[in-house]
């Protein structure tokens, strides 16, 4: 992800888009969805029944002098990463100038929390009620790791997972965070898969 984040990103700017981690993290998290409904559906209390979504609209935490606000991101499964890195600057900036509009908030299928933007290693994400989970994502570092054998320095990204266990047990949750990881290792799969 880091080197073709490194590979990509003058292109990006070329075209008037930055090209941050989280495109990424939200195109491996709308994928891993597609074979995890589970977390892209809502306990629908009223009815005692589990409401399963089948379109990928997933609201992004976003720090303002006023607060954190949650937007959501339409149809990120659809979108291009140049698209989908277009609409998240747009929405990051309409949420900082006071400028978003009540159809901005609707329809979150789930929630990226990413409190490594602002130097967090470590977090307890809270679900952003009726979603079955949200995904929060810490501060990557370079650290000592070993790989194949030797201690070697790579790249550590901490991420945790709040989940609705009425409707998601801790297991589908870790296959879950397993596929974004093989996506983050492999973007190339996100568009190929």
């Amino acid at each position: 992800m880091i080197q073709t984040r490194n590979d990509y990103k003058e292109k990006f700017k070329e075209q008037g888009a930055g090209l941050s981690f989280l495109v990424f993290f939200m195109k491996a998290v709308a994928n891993a969805l597609q074979e995890h409904s589970a977390l892209n559906s809502e306990y629908d209390e009223k009815n005692n029944r589990i409401a399963h979504k089948r379109y990928y609209n997933i609201g992004i935490a976003v720090d303002t002098d006023d607060g954190l606000v949650v937007p959501v991101v339409k149809d990120v499964d659809k979108l291009s990463f140049l698209n989908l890195s277009k609409k998240i600057n747009d929405v990051i900036s309409r949420a900082r100038d006071r400028k978003l509009t009540l159809d901005d908030f609707k329809d979150g299928t789930f929630t990226i929390t990413n409190y490594g933007s602002i130097g967090g290693m470590f977090g307890v994400p809270v679900i952003n009620y009726p979603q079955a989970a949200i995904l929060g994502i810490g501060r990557m570092l370079r650290k000592p790791i070993v790989y194949v054998d030797e201690v070697v320095v790579g790249n550590v990204l901490p991420m945790s997972m709040s989940v609705d266990h009425r409707i998601v047990d801790g297991g589908e949750a870790v296959r879950f965070l397993n596929l974004i990881m093989q996506y983050l290792n492999d973007p190339v799969a996100l568009l190929l898969l």
